[in-house]
């Protein structure tokens, strides 16, 4: 597997700029990255601001740091086709693929829609990965797998372990899942028992690999060795807590679990 990828929503109250620095700081590989702005947290828009961009970029380089997936993508019953290209253009840039999700009830335009975007993004020179989100009409994993055969054979799959268990699947259902479609791996941890808000939850109170009921041990000897394991675990720190205290107790907790997981534990 490669080396871990930080998940913007980690730090969702950070900007890019600061999350780099909490991930390169951390010896992470990669980053995940909100490029536009969106109501969890203060995103710039690096679609549209040539300085940010640019600075976003400079900071990449300057810790090491690779891009696993950009976002957002979010594909509801009218989605602005002229954002989303543009957006692509910027992934590629960023040499990241782009993470999409379906909010659109409609069956076949939710097809047709993601099947646009995965053309787009293969004429523009990157692959698409579907992730199933348990508040969406693509629930479980294998809902994202339909839709991405749907979509052609390069179309991959995010999994989020969060989403997985709140949807009432297993591990067995990703061991499952054909290995050349699994790509980005978010994972966190949490009680089996679900909390009356389950979007709460995913973007505010989710725990730290290790820390819950989720027995992620058991995941990680499952998946294929070419995914990309990412640490996506935003949780709720005492107050006064600094962002890299709270970035390193979600790094140093997803490192111990693979160490576990493949015997690697001192």
């Amino acid at each position: 597997m490669t080396g871990l990828c930080f998940d913007h929503l980690s730090l969702c109250d950070l900007p890019a700029l600061e999350m780099i620095e909490v991930a390169g700081q951390l010896a992470c590989s990669s980053v995940s990255l909100f490029a536009r702005p969106l109501p969890i947290g203060p995103y710039l828009d690096l679609v549209t601001d040539q300085a940010a961009r640019r600075d976003v970029m400079a900071a990449l380089r300057a810790h090491g740091l690779s891009i696993g997936i950009v976002e957002p993508f979010l594909l509801d019953a009218s989605p602005d086709w002229p954002m989303l290209e543009r957006t692509i253009a910027l992934a590629v840039e960023l040499d990241g693929e782009i993470n999409a999700l379906s909010m659109d009830a409609d069956a076949g335009r939710r097809v047709d829609s993601m099947a646009r975007l995965a053309e787009m993004a293969r004429n523009a020179g990157t692959r698409m990965v579907i992730e199933a989100f348990s508040l969406s009409p693509v629930r479980t994993a294998a809902d994202a797998l339909a839709l991405a055969e749907a979509c052609g054979d390069d179309v991959g799959l995010t999994i989020d372990t969060l989403h997985v268990i709140r949807t009432g699947g297993t591990w067995a259902d990703i061991a499952a899942l054909p290995p050349e479609r699994i790509a980005h791996v978010q994972v966190s941890d949490g009680p089996l028992a679900a909390p009356a808000d389950l979007a709460v939850e995913a973007t505010r109170e989710r725990l730290p690999p290790g820390q819950g009921e989720f027995r992620l041990e058991e995941l990680i000897p499952l998946l294929p060795g070419h995914a990309r394991i990412a640490v996506e675990a935003p949780f709720a720190a005492p107050a006064g807590t600094t962002a890299l205290a709270r970035g390193r107790i979600a790094v140093e907790a997803m490192r111990a679990v693979m160490a576990r997981a493949t015997g690697q534990e001192n």
